[in-house]
């Protein structure tokens, strides 16, 4: 490993940052289409050591909850399209997030925030 990126793992280490080893998925885009209905296109880059699938979840910011968008997600895609169904007319601040298989605990990546209305349903 180059010594730059020795020195940044050594500095999470030791600030307590979780280093994520063999998954790689990182959101690229994400985009709320507020066609009618509200929906939101988003896509993924991944690598080699990347799991073969994820649940996508939407997240409510101010009370924490995880409403599963969709169950299971092939990485190999790249890109995916979710509807705001899951939800339940439910609005606020959320944030698209993906997660192992099934797992909203473990978290491989969370998009910026952003409002869902009541005129998005």
């Amino acid at each position: 490993m180059a010594p730059l990126a020795d020195e940044i793992n050594v500095a999470a280490d030791a600030a307590g940052l979780d280093r994520r080893q063999n998954d790689g998925i990182a959101l690229t885009n994400v985009q709320v289409r507020r066609d009618h209905p509200t929906y939101i296109r988003y896509r993924w880059s991944y690598h080699d050591r990347s799991p073969d699938k994820f649940t996508v979840w939407l997240r409510n910011v101010k009370t924490q909850d995880y409403y599963k968008a969709d169950a299971s997600v092939h990485t190999s895609d790249r890109h995916g399209r979710i509807s705001l169904d899951s939800l339940n007319h439910k609005t606020g601040k959320y944030q698209l997030v993906l997660t192992k298989y099934n797992n909203y605990n473990d978290v491989y990546a969370r998009s910026y925030t952003f409002s869902i209305h009541s005129s998005d349903f």
